[in-house]
């Protein structure tokens, strides 16, 4: 992991290690760190560990989402609809985590041993308990695994939660490279949206003045490129482009620490799919990055017919906050709003003087829908909502309100306040 070793070179943050036979060795690593361990793991990857260890550690096994190969990777279905598991209490969950919590009190160390709810799961309920954690990914499925921050679902909604890193990242890299695929693409759609996070990321900071970090983009500039140009090696199990995809993965995780926060790798693509997640109750049905690399798709289009009109004119949000509730069921939303109709009021006379050179400098990051598209239909991966069953006519609805579920300005806020001709 060459570039990831550069970047660590300069930062302390968290210990990054490559391991071999981790199955075997993990006790002693573990016990490296504390004396009294609380492991976590799900279904699927409990199945990867050595069963000795579950004997001589306290240990939480959770349900795990059934991975099911939903297209066949040589494109011949690639319009075919989606298969999708459906597993209940699976989500990283407040319940599950404080369930943890209470398990795990008499531990000096947690272990998440897993992906991406394992690990969100470790990670909240060891920064509540004050506790150390180390963590033992088991696919290139998110960048989560070297970020500060958790995704729990707390009465419903899902939501971001500050936390704190893992004291250690330990990689077995055959464990990542054997990971399913769907895992693995699921990764590199959450990987990928970095051109739709970064759009909205810099619309921000040029209208409002808001904070802009550019170097985790520049941190993985060269690995997209690499990954966009070999994807088809994603699918095929490809060792060294899986273990590629990783390191961009824990450097883009990396980047969210240097951001204080996630605005370096969730903005409008991440606010559409938390919002559909709310509106249809479904969390578990499809991954992460599967959701992700749709409303990308939707984000790509919007930020390119947004940024192709010479001279927009904003006009008041005039937004009905019955449609909010009807919509999502929480009022909470409707403060966001009102926060929203305050930044829409100071943006009109910037966007006057300043857009020829507002969208030349935006649009140099981007990629395009179509390019994406292309790459996303290579991988049988999602890119329109019905291939993962939902419903046209409600994404589209949640497309317009998405705006208001976050206090962060992305393109589609300007969408909601843009006169159209």
């Amino acid at each position: 992991m060459r570039y990831l070793k550069q970047i660590l070179q300069h930062t302390e943050q968290v210990l990054i290690r490559e391991v071999t036979v981790l199955a075997d060795n993990i006790y002693e690593i573990c016990r490296q760190y504390g004396n009294d361990i609380f492991l976590i793991a799900d279904e699927n990857t409990a199945k990867l560990l050595n069963k000795n260890i579950l004997n001589k550690v306290s240990h939480l096994i959770i349900p795990a989402t059934t991975v099911i190969p939903a297209r066949d990777y040589d494109g011949s279905q690639c319009h075919a609809t989606w298969m999708t598991p459906n597993r209940l209490n699976s989500a990283a969950s407040l319940q599950t985590v404080n369930l943890v919590r209470n398990k795990a009190k008499d531990s000096d160390l947690m272990v998440a041993f897993g992906s991406g709810t394992v690990n969100d799961i470790c990670k909240y309920a060891s920064y509540l308990e004050k506790k150390d954690y180390i963590s033992f990914p088991t696919a290139a499925s998110m960048n989560g695994y070297s970020s500060a921050n958790a995704s729990i679902l707390v009465d419903g909604y899902k939501k971001s939660f500050g936390a704190h890193l893992p004291k250690a990242i330990y990689i077995d890299n055959d464990i990542i490279a054997n990971a399913p695929p769907r895992l693995t693409l699921s990764g590199f759609a959450d990987f990928i949206c970095r051109s739709t996070v970064q759009a909205d990321w810099l619309l921000s900071n040029l209208l409002l003045g808001t904070e802009y970090n550019e170097l985790p983009f520049k941190l993985v500039r060269n690995l997209e490129k690499i990954l966009l140009r070999e994807h088809l090696a994603l699918a095929k199990k490809d060792k060294r482009v899986v273990l590629l995809l990783m390191e961009a993965l824990l450097i883009s995780g990396l980047g969210m620490v240097m951001s204080k926060g996630s605005y370096s790798a969730s903005q409008g693509e991440h606010m559409i799919a938390h919002a559909m997640e709310t509106v249809t109750k479904d969390y578990s049905s499809s991954l992460h990055g599967e959701k992700i690399a749709v409303t990308t798709i939707t984000m790509a289009n919007l930020q390119e017919e947004i940024l192709s009109i010479q001279n927009p004119i904003t006009k008041p949000i005039t937004l009905d906050v019955k449609h909010i509730t009807q919509c999502f069921g929480n009022t909470e939303f409707i403060k966001i709003l009102k926060q929203k109709q305050i930044m829409q009021q100071k943006i009109q006379e910037i966007i006057c003087k300043e857009w020829s050179n507002i969208s030349s400098l935006i649009k140099q990051n981007l990629l395009s829908a179509k390019h994406l598209q292309k790459v996303f239909e290579d991988l049988s991966i999602p890119y329109l909502p019905e291939h993962l069953n939902w419903n046209k006519e409600q994404y589209c609805k949640v497309v317009n309100l998405a705006f208001v579920t976050r206090d962060r300005f992305t393109f589609l806020d300007l969408a909601s306040c843009i006169e159209k001709s």
